[in-house]
């Protein structure tokens, strides 16, 4: 029989909550998943307008994920409370997310990331338990188990090849790390493929294709070092704007055999430029 898991057997929260109340939160925002690739999370969550914040000591927070669960996000200690007039404004990002501020109500909690629990963020995945709670305090809830605990610099899991949205982030995450994403790897490297990069900041799409040895896998990682990949139009979005990766996403627009010759590659990709407008409005010139 096995034995079950348990998120305090993981994280030390006993001993956080002899200092006072700690929080669980789990985030379920609309647009979390944009949230999370543009940074905002931590900025997210110091703004708060419910009365279980004001008395907490630490907040643990996860964002939330399919069937109820938990993708551990990190611990952070509570310094300060700022309402009122010392109430902070909304960063022009965040801003769009948001309801507008309300001083009489909001809060901003001023807090402190407890960095010795970073090693299990985006690993560990516990099983949220409470349906429609967003916050639990810890210890007046059942023990939440741990479903998974994921490799060091594990991304997440593979989704199927037409089902694949990458960050620039998470893709050199996990070309940097195959050994802890070993289902990407062999997948993108046994197929060749007409592949789409989109730029979230302008609008514009790159779109390419493969057919060499290592199929997609060895095109994608020579974009991780500056994210160009050695194309003119990224290289002109780079020289507009230095932390222009940020803004990029990668996926899929059609598997292409692995043993496809270039030209059978380089029409299918002419085919997707023509469709989608690449020469004209995007980043394709030829």
């Amino acid at each position: 029989m096995k034995t079950k898991i348990y998120l305090q057997d993981i994280l030390t929260l006993d001993k956080m909550k002899q200092e006072g109340k700690v929080l669980l939160i789990r985030h379920s925002h609309i647009n979390l998943m944009e949230m999370n690739r543009k940074n905002l999370i931590e900025e997210y969550q110091s703004f708060q307008s419910k009365p279980a914040f004001k008395g907490c000591k630490y907040v643990v927070s996860f964002l939330g994920a399919e069937k109820n669960t938990g993708v551990f996000y990190g611990v952070y200690k509570v310094l300060d409370i700022l309402k009122g007039k010392t109430l902070p404004k909304y960063s022009t990002e965040l801003k769009v997310y948001c309801n507008p501020q309300d001083t009489n109500k909001d809060f901003y909690l001023k807090l402190e990331r407890v960095e010795r629990f970073d090693k299990f963020k985006d690993r560990l995945v516990i099983n949220w338990m409470v349906p429609r709670g967003w916050y639990n305090t810890y210890g007046d809830v059942i023990n939440k188990e741990v479903i998974k605990l994921f490799p060091e610099n594990y991304v997440k899991s593979f989704p199927g090849l037409m089902n694949v949205k990458l960050s620039f982030h998470e893709l050199k995450k996990i070309i940097e790390n195959p050994d802890s994403n070993m289902d990407w790897k062999e997948s993108l490297t046994k197929l060749q493929a007409v592949y789409l990069i989109f730029d979230f900041k302008s609008g514009t799409q790159y779109i390419g294709t493969t057919y060499g040895q290592n199929g997609l896998w060895q095109r994608w990682k020579s974009y991780i070092k500056d994210g160009t990949g050695g194309n003119k139009e990224l290289i002109n979005l780079k020289n507009k704007d230095i932390e222009f990766y940020n803004y990029l996403q990668f996926s899929i627009l059609e598997v292409l055999s692995v043993t496809a010759d270039q030209k059978y590659c380089s029409d299918k990709e002419s085919i997707w430029k023509g469709k989608l407008g690449t020469r004209v409005h995007g980043l394709n010139k030829n």
